[in-house]
């Protein structure tokens, strides 16, 4: 039924003169109507009363009316939604762990934000798990991480590396020291710290830059990535030391297969390898 058809019934309703209706909505008075006969054939029902110098609504078309300007409000309500949508970007969303965000895509997201200027940008931190999910409920796009997803309705590919090295507020550590953070760099990480390390950390985290605020304000040691802490080495804020693990840490970049932003996809992972 075309909407028009519930336009024209709610001014005959509210003008109760075919007429005055015509003028309102800039058509013929046969118009009107036709129109008024259409939607009384479509209900099967007299929904008008039509006395000479009395037009009014029969009961049927009392009951119709405020379905007629419910019909009409949301018909309008959809047109603005559909509008707003139109003008809207197209949007592309990344998410990475906390320990890939410090360590390698913080110092890259001005590039993407560039790639992407005419997309929304979505950018999130999140855990492994939560970063999987919203992969798969395809609420993500990409997701970074450093060990793949087993899966095979997923495309977990190598994009780079980055770096960890035990760096420290002195220049000398010891199996003794008291100040020692422990971060969370993975499954391999753990298995050759558990080999080389005795040390008791003095606090545990699966974030690098939380690690780094304690270091710099209360002291101590801890493996953080070395394109993270240039700055402080560079200023003797905080020294490398010497010690038996130099870990190179996996990135990946992890995606649902038949993903409707392959281009874009694609754009990402060129870009990321071009920076490395």
């Amino acid at each position: 039924m075309d909407i028009r058809v519930f336009k024209t019934f709610i001014a005959v309703a509210e003008h109760k003169h075919f007429g005055h209706a015509a003028e309102t909505l800039y058509i013929t008075q046969a118009a009107v109507s036709a129109r008024i006969k259409q939607l009384e054939e479509f209900y099967s029902t007299q929904l008008i009363i039509r006395d000479k110098n009395n037009l009014r609504l029969t009961p049927s078309g009392e009951a119709l009316l405020g379905h007629a300007h419910l019909m009409v409000s949301q018909m309008t309500q959809s047109k603005v939604a559909v509008s707003i949508a139109n003008a809207q970007k197209a949007s592309f969303s990344i998410a990475a762990t906390p320990n890939v965000w410090d360590a390698f895509f913080s110092h890259r997201i001005h590039e993407a934000i560039e790639l992407f200027d005419n997309l929304v940008l979505g950018t999130e931190i999140s855990v492994r798990e939560a970063i999987q999910r919203k992969l798969d409920d395809r609420s993500l796009d990409v997701g970074l991480l450093t060990d793949p997803i087993k899966d095979d309705d997923y495309v977990s590919e190598l994009i780079g590396h980055f770096d960890l090295s035990l760096v420290g507020t002195r220049s000398v550590f010891d199996k003794a020291i008291e100040d020692y953070i422990f971060i969370d760099w993975g499954l391999t990480f753990q298995k050759e710290h558990a080999l080389h390390h005795k040390v008791v950390p003095s606090l545990k985290t699966s974030t690098a830059m939380i690690a780094l605020e304690v270091l710099l304000s209360k002291g101590g040691f801890a493996y953080l990535p070395a394109e993270l802490v240039k700055s402080q080495l560079d200023s003797q804020a905080l020294f490398q030391v010497e010690a038996p693990m130099q870990i190179k840490r996996p990135i990946f970049m992890v995606y649902r297969k038949n993903n409707n932003n392959e281009e874009l996809i694609n754009q990402f992972k060129s870009l990321l390898t071009n920076i490395q």
